[in-house]
């Protein structure tokens, strides 16, 4: 590649995806501002505990407490990686949710085995335990914990994997909304819809079979509570085709209807008695070939916007969509089918917003009627962020993906900066408004913002 094409495939790069390097800095930002004195987690504590005790202790055997979250099984993973050659040296490895359950299962594994503890290896919740004075056995034994370092919260393993998970829901309905804002549309439904998937699809399950419903019938109520948020999509945009409503007032009005629904059929109470077995297989997904496991709304996510991308850059609708957003009326006379592209666009939105809601009735294993109550905020501002106009024709699928990242790490950072919630909404809306504001100086939109346009005003007229 020559040196001018570089230039432009990196400016046509920043142009549409100038986000992602906002991204990194806020990234790093967080990454800095979280560091503080805390004590090492998951396996690499295990790991470093298994081999402090080796190098302390020439003979002697060991008893590993643990409890059963998932950074003290990664504990106890790394733990018996390092210990693997040397088994013999374990006197027991003890695991409970309880300090009663862990005191028995610690009783039962010294009367089950020979020979004295040298030490205890504890995770920092499981040491702060004071059972262990009352067993005469380890009145006297010394406990090793992890040791605490300067490090940042925000870069714990257990933290970056959380945020894909969060990210996903907001990020699948965020492409339907996408498609509605090149439109020059908008869709205030979408967190209604999600409510009325997660509570039609778990009425099915738990009135079709309840806790002993098959994984057919889970997949058939997921499919019926999708498809009813579909239909509901379509009337939306039925609403602001055939009857020209403004696509506020239309779905304004099918916000209400949808959460009016979820309510009417859940009886404002939560819907249960699901097959917990069967939801937490469909949770997860593992790669063929391998035996890791992947959270399977970021599967769906990933799939779903390959496949948005495909559309919006290569297909006829991606072509009609961006058309339409232009120029409406330019693309009625030029053959573009308005009515039923628009009429396609919005029952997309429902559908993934059905999808979404089926997500997360999965996840939590219930239903709740209160469910994405004021989520479509979250969604628009993701939407803009990511470099979609407000006012219609422009927009990336790709670059939304990077908005709905940069509003969940900011909303995860500021979690973890113990923010106030009214310090946490301040900060939402001066992003919004700042995205706005570098969407409308990149096209000029803003006289005094514009370096060009200043530099003229302020030359001098030459004397006559």
């Amino acid at each position: 590649m020559t040196k001018p094409a570089f230039k432009l495939a990196l400016s046509r790069f920043t142009a549409n995806y100038g986000m992602l390097f906002v991204l990194i800095l806020i990234v790093a930002a967080f990454s800095l501002a979280t560091i503080k004195e805390q004590p090492v987690e998951g396996s690499f504590a295990g790991e470093s505990l298994a081999r402090d005790f080796l190098a302390s202790h020439d003979q002697g055997r060991c008893m590993l407490v643990t409890g059963t979250s998932g950074d003290e099984t990664r504990l106890a993973q790394g733990f018996n990686r390092v210990m693997a050659e040397h088994s013999d040296r374990v006197l027991a490895v003890v695991a409970g949710d309880t300090p009663p359950e862990l005191r028995t299962s610690i009783v039962t594994a010294l009367e089950n085995t020979d020979g004295a503890v040298a030490a205890l290896i504890c995770s920092r919740t499981t040491s702060a335990y004071t059972f262990f004075e009352t067993i005469p056995a380890l009145e006297h034994v010394p406990i090793s914990v992890p040791i605490a370092t300067k490090r940042s919260s925000f870069l714990k393993p257990s933290n970056l994997a959380n945020v894909p998970q969060k990210m996903a829901r907001m990020a699948i309905i965020a492409i339907g909304m996408t498609m509605v804002i090149i439109t020059a549309g908008i869709d205030l439904s979408v967190g209604s819809l999600l409510a009325v998937s997660a509570i039609a699809s778990t009425l099915l399950i738990r009135n079709f079979g309840g806790e002993e419903a098959s994984t057919g019938m889970v997949l058939l109520a997921f499919t019926g509570g999708i498809l009813l948020c579909g239909l509901m999509g379509s009337i939306s945009g039925l609403l602001t085709t055939a009857f020209r409503m403004p696509a506020f007032i239309a779905t304004l009005a099918m916000m209400l209807v949808a959460r009016g629904l979820a309510k009417a059929m859940a009886h404002n109470e939560i819907i249960i008695g699901m097959p917990t077995d069967i939801l937490a297989s469909l949770w997860n997904v593992t790669i063929p070939g391998t035996s890791t496991t992947v959270l399977s709304p970021v599967v769906i996510m990933i799939v779903l916007y390959a496949i948005a991308h495909f559309v919006m850059t290569k297909t006829i609708l991606g072509r009609h969509i961006y058309a339409i957003g232009g120029n409406e009326e330019a693309a009625r006379l030029s053959g573009v089918p308005v009515q039923r592209v628009l009429l396609t666009v919005y029952t997309i939105t429902g559908l993934l917003a059905g999808i979404a809601g089926v997500m997360m009735a999965t996840e939590f294993k219930s239903g709740k009627s209160v469910w994405g109550v004021s989520l479509e905020l979250d969604v628009i501002a993701a939407v803009v962020v990511g470099g979609t106009s407000l006012m219609g024709g422009q927009g990336r699928i790709l670059g939304t993906l990077i908005g709905c990242a940069i509003i969940v790490v900011i909303r995860n950072g500021m979690n973890l900066l113990s923010l106030a919630d009214y310090m946490q909404m301040i900060v939402m809306g001066c992003v919004i408004v700042l995205a706005i504001v570098v969407d409308k100086a990149k096209k000029g939109e803003i006289a005094w913002l514009n370096v060009d346009r200043f530099t003229r005003s302020k030359k001098k007229e030459p004397p006559a």
